[in-house]
C-alpha cells in the first residue's frame, strides 16, 4: 500500500465534503478488505457497512475520516499524486491551514485568559468578578480554576 495507491483510489472513488463544522472524507466501495487496508495504512479514518436501499445491490462499505487533523494528513498524503481532485484537495488544505491557526490562536487567548483568573483568584476575587474581567462564563472560569488546584 501506498500513497500513490490511495492516491488513485480517492480520485476515482472518493469525495471531500464540507459541512458546517468542518471537511469529511469519504471513499464507498464494494470491497471491504479494500477500504480496511486503507484504514491500516492510514492509521486513522474508520470503515461503516452502507445500508441497501434495493435487495438486488451487492453489499457496500465506506471509509471516512472526519477529524480535521486526520483529513489534513490525508489529503497531504495524497495530494501530489491527484489528478482529478488536485484543485479541492488544495482548497482544503489551504482552507484547513486557516482553521488550524485560527484554532491555536483562540488556544492562547483562551490560555492568557485563565492565567489573568489564576491571578486574580489568587488575590482573592470572586469567581462572577473574574469571569467579567476575562471576558469567560464565571461557572466555566471557576471549573478550569478548580481543575488546576486553585480555589
Amino acid at each position: 500500500m501506498s500513497w500513490n495507491y490511495v492516491a488513485g483510489f480517492f480520485d476515482g472513488e472518493g469525495s471531500i465534503c464540507h459541512n458546517g463544522k468542518g471537511f469529511r472524507i469519504y471513499i464507498a466501495q464494494t470491497n471491504e478488505d479494500v477500504l480496511k487496508d486503507i484504514t491500516d495504512f492510514c492509521g486513522f479514518g474508520k470503515v461503516a457497512k452502507v445500508t441497501k436501499r434495493k435487495k438486488h445491490w451487492k453489499d457496500s462499505w465506506i471509509y471516512y475520516i472526519a477529524r480535521q487533523e486526520d483529513v489534513y494528513s490525508f489529503i497531504k498524503g495524497v495530494n501530489k499524486f491527484l489528478v482529478v481532485k488536485k484543485g479541492i484537495a488544495q482548497k482544503t488544505i489551504k482552507a484547513l491551514d486557516e482553521y488550524f491557526a485560527k484554532k491555536e490562536n483562540r488556544k492562547k487567548v483562551l490560555e492568557r485568559k485563565i492565567s489573568i483568573a489564576e491571578e486574580m483568584r489568587l488575590k482573592g476575587a470572586s469567581y462572577r468578578k473574574i469571569g467579567k474581567k476575562v471576558g469567560l462564563d464565571w461557572g466555566y472560569t471557576r471549573r478550569i480554576l478548580l481543575k488546576r488546584g486553585i480555589k
